[in-house]
């Protein structure tokens, strides 16, 4: 029995085990995400969708109480990453995914809680298998927008995640 939670969730998410409750608790415990104060809210049972809210504190937050772009950025960056490997594995396929360029836009300063919305599409997957099972890589652009209290869109990003095919071995399950 694992007691140490990072550890167990982990495990779990090594072993492609996870359900979108237990991903939720383990980003929301994610040290970066309990600094910069991001809460994951919702992610649907594929994965396929979720959402994200960064609370505006005198910690993330300037002098003149607008949100710091890199906390926007930070909320931005890590839900991708940490789905579609997820995603891929109900396709039969072991990826490790990583941002390999992403385009922030700030189009409105953040004086509110940040809301961000992440979707994936079903042919945003059908990409990605087809990719990786020709040429054992991907790379395709998504998008994340924030939006503040009154619903006015804040920040867009486009972030290029490249995932690849992990053939795993003994080794890699220690």
């Amino acid at each position: 029995m694992i007691l140490n939670p990072f550890k167990y969730y982990s495990k779990k998410y090594k072993e492609r085990d996870l359900n979108s409750k237990q991903l939720a608790k383990m980003m929301n415990r994610w040290p970066p995400s309990i600094a910069n104060r991001i809460k994951v809210v919702d992610i649907s049972e594929n994965f396929m969708k979720a959402k994200m809210v960064i609370r505006q504190s005198w910690l993330n937050s300037a002098f003149d109480k607008i949100m710091f772009g890199g906390t926007t950025y930070s909320g931005m960056d890590m839900y991708y990453g940490m789905a579609l490997p997820l995603v891929l594995s109900q396709h039969g396929i072991e990826a490790y995914v990583f941002t390999k360029e992403a385009n922030i836009k700030y189009v409105k300063a953040v004086k509110t809680d940040l809301t961000i919305t992440f979707e994936l599409t079903t042919e945003d997957i059908q990409a990605y298998v087809k990719g990786i099972n020709e040429n054992n890589k991907h790379e395709e652009w998504l998008t994340a927008k924030g939006y503040n209290d009154g619903g006015e869109l804040c920040a867009e990003t486009k972030l290029l995640t490249y995932v690849r095919n992990w053939p795993r071995s003994k080794d890699d399950e220690t």
